[in-house]
């Protein structure tokens, strides 16, 4: 039991192949093939042992057993022990109940209800209740003799047989599997050999590590990097530089990732590097895992545990990590926040893990837009940025180059008097709230900042845009493409969705349920980069930082007035794949008509500043940047036409009019 703990079940099946692979059919490798069978299972989560602890005064010594199907259930109670002398030559009983049998249904339902009171300690024998590690640590039961095996207890044991013969045979059996520790190797990372980070296109990673490495506070630091200019590569390989430096001591490497896909991106990384991570969310059992991985710590080497934010938050969690990092004699400790923008929430600022002695911060982009205390909180608690990687210096080394297409449909006129008064709201708010910092995230401001980001967002006209562009491209071209929804309108989502089987387009959702299911996203993801679905739909679940190479081709319909999630998006598109030369972004600008702007330029301006800070901002580093049907001339095209003092725009003039870029593809790409 205390190996079965201990083990990764890759570890425990392992062990199960060896003992088919060279045991032989005897008493004594039975008896070690059982025991290895019995630490798999518990490795693996198939088999469950929690540990009753009877009260002071009880013998508590009942016989249970339940087997259930899933539609019926058998329940067995009597007096023997499941051994060979109790079942094979001793003289007991056992009663046996079925639910197919009309007059002992009730019984096994009795029973069942008496076997759950029991795993749960209600029952008047018993104390308590613990799972089977909390029983190991509290030495509840104990698994090992006082000392260990010698030679004299060796002879002992083969003096008693009565086959010489075959007790010398067991003998050299034992001696060779249990006569010196196993030699177990501790596990440690390693840069891939094929990683060129150094030099080369790719020498920015190491740039970031040496600035990281000796900045003005060592190994302490934010490294800022463009999506898709290896982040998550730059953070192992200052992990495995640092685990050198420490010359065998053991490390403790803690992960913080926002989503479920990073999660599963970095346990793909670390396992590359050489080392399994450990990732609760992942587990069956979220418990075991954390405390199997503590266990291996008395091994040293370096260990890797991937969380998610929420746990990282938790005060009990960082707890047990401060205080199993000391028990465990483990000072050295590195924490690494991915998407470190994330981490300047309330939740986290109010209880940081002060007790990592090292600390590395990445993100794109780590400021936090309309939140500077939260941003000075990242930077007080990770270090200044001590290294930044822009897509300026990243496309066309490490990152696809890529045309931008901007397409643009005109609000309502009841979505444009909707944003202005919620504009002259969050003015009153900011004015009001700016000095309450205790508030944090929950503020009146924020709050109508989302409202007002939704008016954009979800806008109707994009529906029909999309739609126009999407049969300009020709359905049954589009392959590697990712279209975003809004996560703040299911409806919207859910239109897309009919848009596209109306279009006979193959497509998949990919929202949090998706990712809620480690599996089916793997699954989703994997038939997607297979050609099997054309189109990816997704809401904001696929913003922060997750790798799919695949993706040529993306459809920002949800715009955001946000410049953090609008360059998150942009780099879904951008990462490099053998078979994508370059990638397009189709960009969906949601205006005010026209013919507002001589009626009150003042409450339209900031809707048409906001949208056009976004499209200039991808616009200047595109392969179409210039040129007769480039997307400059066709953003001047639209900007003209927000020219208060011209007054005869033609162009986007009334509610439901749309722009659809000249230099949108058609066919393959």
């Amino acid at each position: 039991m205390e190996q079965a703990v201990c083990l990764t079940p890759e570890e425990a099946s392992q062990r199960v192949v060896d003992v088919f692979r060279s045991g032989k059919a005897d008493a004594s490798a039975l008896a070690q093939h059982a025991l290895d069978c019995l630490a798999w299972m518990i490795a693996t989560g198939t088999l469950r042992l929690r540990i009753a602890i009877p009260t002071a005064d009880s013998n508590y010594h009942p016989k249970v057993w339940l087997f259930d199907d899933g539609a019926d259930q058998m329940l067995v109670r009597g007096s023997g022990n499941a051994t060979a002398r109790g079942i094979g030559s001793g003289v007991e009983h056992f009663d046996v109940d079925v639910t197919w049998v009309g007059y002992s249904r009730q019984r096994v339902h009795d029973g069942m209800a008496i076997l759950n009171d029991w795993s749960w300690g209600k029952s008047r024998g018993i104390e308590r209740v613990v799972e089977l590690p909390q029983a190991l640590r509290e030495e509840v039961i104990q698994t090992a003799p006082d000392r260990p095996p010698g030679p004299a207890d060796y002879s002992r044991a083969a003096d008693e047989d009565d086959n010489p013969a075959w007790a010398v045979d067991r003998a050299a059996r034992l001696a060779k599997r249990f006569g010196r520790a196993p030699v177990r190797t501790q596990p440690r990372l390693e840069i891939p050999p094929e990683l060129i980070w150094e030099d080369g296109p790719y020498r920015h990673q190491g740039e970031a590590v040496a600035a990281w490495e000796s900045g003005p506070d060592p190994e302490l630091g934010t490294i800022s990097m463009a999506t898709g200019a290896g982040k998550t590569i730059t953070a192992l390989i200052c992990a495995t530089r640092l685990q050198d430096r420490l010359e065998g001591r053991p490390l403790l490497v803690v992960v913080s990732a926002p989503s479920i896909p990073l999660i599963q991106q970095w346990c793909k990384e670390a396992n590359r590097f050489g080392v399994r991570a450990v990732a609760p969310t992942l587990e069956p059992s979220t418990d075991m895992s954390i405390t199997n991985l503590f266990r291996r710590l008395h091994g040293g080497g370096t260990h890797i545990l991937i969380v998610t934010n929420h746990l990282i938050s938790s005060p009990s969690f960082q707890a047990t990590v401060a205080e199993k990092t000391q028990s465990h004699r483990l000072t050295d400790t590195l924490f690494i926040g991915d998407e470190v923008h994330t981490l300047g929430a309330a939740k986290f600022v109010t209880n940081k893990p002060e007790f990592f002695t090292r600390r590395l911060g990445l993100s794109a982009t780590p400021e936090r837009q309309y939140d500077p205390d939260g941003t000075e909180e990242i930077f007080t608690f990770f270090g200044n940025p001590v290294y930044e990687y822009g897509l300026d210096r990243a496309i066309g080394f490490c990152l696809t180059p890529y045309d931008y297409c901007v397409h643009a449909t005109t609000l309502e006129e009841d979505e444009v008097t909707q944003f202005e008064q919620l504009s002259q709201r969050i003015r009153i708010a900011m004015a009001v709230e700016r000095e309450d910092v205790g508030n944090g995230d929950d503020t009146l401001e924020r709050r109508l900042l989302i409202q007002r980001r939704k008016i954009i967002e979800r806008a109707t006209g994009k529906l029909s845009l999309l739609r126009q562009v999407l049969k300009q491209r020709g359905p049954r071209f589009l392959d590697g493409a990712l279209i975003y929804a809004t996560a703040k309108d299911p409806e919207q989502f859910d239109k897309i969705g009919v848009l596209l089987n109306n279009l006979g387009i193959r497509w998949a959702p990919v929202t949090q349920e998706t990712t809620a299911k480690p599996s089916l996203l793997a699954s989703r993801l994997e038939a997607f980069s297979d050609g099997g679905y054309q189109v990816l739909l997704a809401k904001k679940v696929l913003d922060e930082g997750v790798d799919i190479p695949r993706i040529r081709e993306a459809f920002i319909v949800a715009s955001s007035t946000v410049e953090r999630e609008w360059i998150q998006r942009r780099g879904r598109v951008l990462r490099r794949h053998r078979d994508k030369p370059f990638a397009v972004v189709h960009d969906f600008l949601a205006l005010p008509p026209t013919q507002l702007v001589a009626q009150d330029w003042t409450s339209v301006q900031k809707i048409v500043r906001t949208e056009f800070n976004r499209a200039y901002t991808f616009a200047k580093f595109a392969r179409n940047a210039t040129g007769g049907d480039s997307v400059f001339a066709d953003l001047g095209r639209i900007r003209s036409a927000f020219q208060p003092e011209r007054g005869t725009a033609t162009l986007l003039q009334r509610s439901g009019d749309s722009f659809v870029s000249s230099g949108t593809p058609r066919g393959s790409i």
